[in-house]
C-alpha cells in the first residue's frame, strides 16, 4: 500500500447528460457515471471521461441495469436522482455522492472515488453510532465497527484467536449498516484491499485497494435489514436450494483410509439409532496427499467404491468426495495437465509454475482457461456417475497461490479473490447442464461475491479444537450470512488437534454438536481417530444422539428458513439486531438467531455453571421446558448437560417432523407434524409458513413444484384460535398430514374446544387424548389438539377459556413458600402444608380443571407465621386439580398438582 499513487477526484461539477437509467456528471478532473439497478440500488463509477472504459460487465454482478428515465433534479449546490425509495444526492462543489432517505443522510463521500493506474480509495462519511456486519466469514464482531480488515483469500491453519482475522478464506466486499444501507464494491480486478470502519477516525470509513482494475461501487438504500439482503442478492445472485439431505448429520474424518474404516462408521451409527445422511471422505479416497489431483479411487484402498458409493445410497447415505486445484509431480494425471498447459504459469515465459504443497510439489490449475475447466469437470463428472452425490472443496483460496503467477484472465496477485468463484462456478454450470434432475452439494472452504448463486456451501476452515476455536463460530457464522452466504459451517469438535490438547474432550464434543444442530449444515469432521459420537461414554454419548434426533424433527422449519432465503436472500442464522434496529444487540457474539423464531444461546466455555442471555423485547419461552419471559432483560440460565440455552419468539409457529426413528431425509415427507405455537397475549396474531418439496428437484421453486402451508395464529383474552391452511401446492402435494398442535402458556382451563367448528372433547390425562380430541395439561399450561387433515381444505382450531385472570392461571405477586403440597404428583390423601402470612380468618378449596370446586375446609383463624399440617382425603379420579388457599383480606394463594 506504501507504494501507491492516489490521485484526485471527480473535481468539481461542469454539466451533466442522462442516458437509459443512467447519468454522466462531468467534472473538471473525471466523470461520475451513476446507473440505477432498481429504485434503492446505484451504481457509482469514476471514469477518466465519458469514453474511457466502464465495468460493464461484472464477474460478481448478475442484475441488469433500469432503462427506465431517472427523475432527475437539478439545484444550484446539488444534482438528485429521485426515487419512491430514496435519494442519491451528488454535490457539485466538490462532486461528492450521498445516499439519502428523506432529508436524512445514510452516508456520504468525503475524499471520493479517487483512482489511478494501480490503486483505488473510496472515503466516505458514516455515524460513529452504527453497527456494521458482513465483509466475509470473519471471526470478530459481530460488529465491524472500529476495526480495519483486509479482503483477501487466504488460508489461516489451527486459528483460535480473533486477532487473525485481518484476512480469511471468505472475503466478501459488502457491508450492511444499522444507518439502513449496504455498500458493495466490485472490480474485475480486485487485487488487495483493505477496509478501516471508524478504525483510524470513527466518523470515517476508508477503503484502499491495490489494483490496476476497474471499480464500482453500489449503494443499497432498505427499510430494514431483509429489504437490504434482497437488494443485495438480487444484485449478485441468491443460493439456490440445496439438496434436503444436504440438512441431515453428516460424518466426515480425516480420514477414513479404507471402504472398512468408512462402512463401518455408518453401519455403527445407524445400528446406534443415529440419523445420517452422508459420509465425506477426505484425501485418503484417492490415495494422500502425494498423489493429490488422482481424482480417482485408490483401488488398493477402496477396491469396489462404485459398490460401496450405491451400498451407501441404499442405506440413504450420500457419499461427497474432497477435491482441490493442485495436481502433484506424482499425479497419474499431471503430465497430461502439463502438455495441455492446464497450469498457472511463471510470469515470464510458459513454464508450469511448480510450487510446495504441503509434502509434495505440483501445479495449480488454471481455474479461468476454459480448458482446464472442461477437463476438471470430465474427471468429477465420472464419479458423479458412479452416484458420488457431493463435493468438499478446500484450498479454492487458492493457497499457495505466489502473487506474480500469471492466469489467462491476468496476474495471480489481481484476479486472486475471483478464482474461488470461478471454481464454484465450474462445478454449478456443469453439474446442473449434466445433471439436470439433481441439485448440486458443494462446501467450499472459500468464495467471494456471487459464489453464493453457484450452490457454495462454505465451512469456517482449519479451527482448532479449542474452547476458543468454539466461540468464534458464532461471529464467522453471521458474518457469512450477513455477506449472502447463508450456509456457513464449522467443523463439529474442531478440525485440528493441537500438540498440547488432549484428543478426548467429551465436553467440547457436546458442546460443539449442540451449536452445529442449530446451524445450516451439521458435519462432525476433523484430525482425530475416535470421531464419531458412538465413541462417547454417558451421559454425552445419549445428549449427542438426543441432539442428532432433534435435528431431524427440526427438518420442517430448517428446510423453510431454507426456503426463504432462496427466495429472499434472508440469512438463516441471523445477528441480534437483524429484526431490532438496537445497538446493544450489535456486537452481541455469543447468541444469534437460528431462522425469526429461534434464539440460541450455545454454550462456549468448559464448566459453565449458567450464562448470561440477552432476550430481546418480546416474550420469550424456553424451548425444552416452555417457561415464559419478558424480553428486553438479561437472564441467566443454570446450564446442565442435557441442553443449550435455546428461546422460542412470542407469537411463533415451529414446525417439526413427529417420527423420531427416521434413518436419514430420504424416509422424510412431512406427512406427520407436531406444530408448537408459542401464543402469547402480547402477540394478537403470527404467521408462519412451511415450505415443502420433493427435496431434489433443483427447478422445483423456478416451476413453482412446491408446497406452501401457512399457520396463522390470533390471541385475546378469552380465546385463542390457529389456523393452517395450503396456499401453494403441486403435483406431488400430499392429500392428507396428520398434525399435532401444541398450543402453549394457556394458563387459563379451556371451556371449549372447537375443529372446524365442531366441539371436540377436552381430557386431562394423556392417556385419553386421541385424534379429534383436545388434551389440556394444566400443569405445563399445555393444549394439545390432534387431528387428520385433508391438505385442500383450511382447519380451524377455536379454544375459548374464562379470560385470563381465572382462578386456574397464575396468581400474580405471591410468595411461593404459603403453600406446599408433596409430594407432587401424589395419591390421596395428600399432604399439605400451610405457612400463615398474614393473621386472619382462611379456608382451602380444591378445584377440578373444569372450574369445578371437589373440596372445602374452613381453616378457621391463624396467627401470621403459625405452621398447618394438613392431610386432605379427597376421594376423586386422578388427575389435575387446583388447590387454593384464601383469606378474609382478599389474598389468594394456589398450586397445581396432579393425582396419579
Amino acid at each position: 500500500m506504501s507504494k501507491l499513487s492516489f490521485g484526485q477526484g471527480a473535481g468539481n461539477f461542469v454539466s451533466f447528460e442522462t442516458g437509459k437509467g443512467s447519468i454522466d456528471i462531468i467534472g473538471t478532473k473525471r466523470v461520475l457515471r451513476i446507473q440505477a439497478f432498481s429504485p434503492e440500488i446505484f451504481k457509482v463509477q469514476l471514469l477518466a471521461s465519458r469514453n474511457a472504459p466502464s465495468l460493464d460487465s461484472s464477474f460478481s454482478v448478475i442484475l441488469s441495469p433500469s432503462t427506465g428515465a431517472l427523475n432527475v433534479v437539478e439545484t444550484k449546490d446539488n444534482i438528485e436522482i429521485r426515487t419512491e425509495k430514496c435519494t442519491l444526492a451528488i454535490d457539485k462543489f466538490p462532486l461528492h455522492v450521498a445516499l439519502k432517505s428523506g432529508n436524512a443522510v445514510k452516508i456520504k463521500e468525503t475524499r471520493g472515488f479517487v483512482q489511478t493506474k494501480d490503486s483505488v480509495s473510496y472515503t466516505f462519511n458514516i455515524n460513529p453510532k452504527d453497527v456494521f456486519h458482513g465483509a466475509g466469514g470473519r471471526p470478530f464482531g459481530p460488529d465491524l465497527a472500529r476495526k480495519g480488515f483486509d479482503f483477501y483469500n487466504s488460508w489461516e491453519y489451527e486459528y483460535f484467536d480473533q486477532s487473525t482475522g485481518l484476512s480469511q478464506s471468505l472475503n466478501v466486499s459488502f457491508i450492511v449498516s444499522s444507518h439502513k444501507y449496504g455498500l458493495f464494491f466490485d472490480s474485475d480486478r480486485p487485487g488487495s484491499m483493505r477496509m478501516y470502519v471508524g478504525a483510524v477516525d470513527s466518523t470515517l470509513l476508508r477503503v484502499e485497494a491495490a489494483s490496476n482494475g476497474k471499480w464500482a461501487y453500489y449503494l443499497i438504500h432498505g427499510d430494514n435489514n431483509d429489504e437490504i439482503m434482497a437488494s443485495y442478492t438480487q444484485l449478485t445472485g441468491r443460493q439456490p436450494l440445496p439438496p434436503r439431505w444436504a440438512f441431515g448429520y453428516i460424518q466426515s474424518k480425516s480420514g477414513y483410509k479404507n471402504d472398512s474404516d468408512a462402512t463401518v462408521a455408518i453401519t455403527k451409527l445407524q445400528d446406534q439409532g443415529f440419523p445420517v445422511d452422508a459420509l465425506a471422505l477426505d484425501q485418503h479416497w484417492y490415495g494422500g496427499t502425494n498423489v493429490r489431483g488422482n481424482m480417482d479411487w485408490d483401488t488398493k484402498n477402496w477396491p469396489n467404491a462404485t459398490g460401496m458409493v450405491k451400498s451407501l445410497l441404499d442405506k440413504g447415505v450420500k457419499t461427497i468426495l474432497i477435491a482441490d486445484p493442485y495436481i502433484s509431480t506424482q499425479s497419474v494425471n499431471y503430465k497430461f495437465a502439463e502438455t495441455q498447459s492446464l497450469f498457472a504459469k511463471k510470469t515470464k515465459g510458459n513454464q508450469t509454475y511448480i510450487l510446495d504443497i504441503g509434502t509434495t510439489k505440483g501445479g495449480l490449475l488454471d481455474i479461468f482457461k476454459p480448458a482446464a475447466q472442461t477437463w476438471l469437470w470430465e474427471k468429477q463428472k465420472r464419479l458423479a456417475i458412479q452416484g458420488v452425490a457431493g463435493w468438499w472443496s478446500e484450498k479454492i483460496e487458492p493457497d499457495p497461490h505466489p502473487m506474480d503467477a500469471e492466469h489467462e484472465l491476468g496476474n495471480a496477485f489481481q484476479i486472486h479473490n475471483l478464482y474461488a468463484l470461478f471454481w464454484s462456478k465450474t462445478f454449478y454450470n456443469n453439474f446442473t447442464k449434466d445433471f439436470p434432475e439433481k441439485r448440486i452439494f458443494h462446501m467450499t472452504r472459500s468464495g467471494w461475491a456471487g459464489s453464493q448463486r453457484y450452490g457454495a456451501l462454505p465451512w469456517s476452515g482449519d479451527v482448532s479444537r479449542y474452547w476458543a476455536g468454539l466461540k468464534l463460530q458464532i461471529p464467522i457464522l453471521l458474518q457469512a450470512g450477513m455477506s449472502g452466504f447463508g450456509y456457513m459451517h464449522s467443523d463439529v469438535g474442531g478440525a485440528i488437534t493441537m500438540s498440547d490438547k488432549a484428543e478426548k474432550d467429551e465436553e467440547l464434543d457436546l458442546r460443539w454438536f449442540q451449536f452445529g444442530t442449530f446451524t445450516p449444515i451439521l458435519k462432525v469432521a476433523g484430525q482425530r481417530d475416535n470421531i464419531e459420537p458412538f465413541n462417547l461414554s454417558e451421559p454425552f454419548y445419549s445428549t449427542v444422539k438426543k441432539y442428532a434426533t432433534i435435528r431431524y424433527q427440526l427438518l420442517p422449519y430448517i428446510y423453510s428458513l431454507a426456503w426463504k432465503n432462496s427466495v429472499t436472500g434472508r440469512p438463516i442464522c441471523l445477528p441480534m439486531d437483524y429484526f431490532n434496529n438496537l445497538r446493544a444487540l450489535g456486537n452481541i457474539d455469543n447468541q444469534y438467531f437460528f431462522g425469526e423464531n429461534l434464539l440460541v444461546a450455545p454454550v462456549l466455555l468448559h464448566g459453565m455453571p449458567s450464562r448470561k442471555v440477552v432476550l430481546p423485547p418480546g416474550k420469550w419461552f424456553n424451548f425444552w421446558n416452555n417457561e415464559v419471559y419478558n424480553g428486553n432483560t438479561n437472564i441467566f440460565p443454570k446450564l446442565t448437560v442435557d441442553n443449550i440455552p435455546v428461546y422460542a419468539r412470542g407469537g411463533s409457529f415451529i414446525p417439526m417432523s413427529t417420527s423420531t426413528t427416521k434413518k436419514s431425509t430420504d424416509y422424510y415427507n412431512s406427512d406427520s407434524l407436531t406444530v408448537r405455537f408459542y401464543q402469547d397475549i402480547s402477540v394478537p396474531t403470527s404467521t408462519f409458513t412451511m415450505f415443502h418439496d420433493d427435496g431434489v428437484d433443483p427447478n422445483s421453486l423456478a416451476k413453482l413444484k412446491y408446497d406452501l402451508v401457512e399457520f396463522g395464529g390470533k390471541v385475546s383474552n378469552d380465546q385463542v384460535n390457529v389456523t393452517v391452511q395450503r396456499t401453494k401446492s403441486f403435483d406431488k402435494s400430499l392429500p392428507k398430514r396428520h398434525l399435532t398442535f401444541e398450543i402453549k402458556n394457556v394458563t387459563s382451563n379451556p371451556t371449549t374446544v372447537t375443529l372446524n367448528g365442531q366441539a371436540i372433547p377436552v381430557v386431562y390425562l394423556s392417556s385419553e387424548f386421541k385424534n379429534n380430541t383436545a388434551y389440556y395439561d394444566l400443569i405445563g399450561k399445555q393444549l394439545k389438539v390432534q387431528f387428520d387433515w385433508d391438505c385442500s381444505t383450511t382447519a380451524n382450531i377455536a379454544v375459548t377459556r374464562d379470560g385470563l385472570d381465572v382462578i386456574t392461571g397464575s396468581e400474580p405477586n405471591v410468595k411461593d413458600d404459603v403453600l406446599t403440597v408433596f409430594p407432587n404428583p401424589t395419591r390421596s390423601p395428600i399432604s399439605v402444608k400451610v405457612t400463615v402470612p398474614e393473621t386472619g380468618l382462611y379456608e382451602l378449596e380444591v378445584y377440578n380443571v373444569a372450574g369445578v370446586l371437589v373440596y372445602k375446609d374452613a381453616l378457621g383463624q391463624h396467627s401470621k407465621g403459625k405452621v398447618l399440617d394438613l392431610n386432605l382425603d379427597l376421594r376423586v379420579s386422578s388427575g389435575a386439580y387446583l388447590v387454593r388457599l384464601r383469606n378474609v383480606n382478599g389474598q389468594v394463594f394456589t398450586k397445581k398438582i396432579v393425582i396419579q
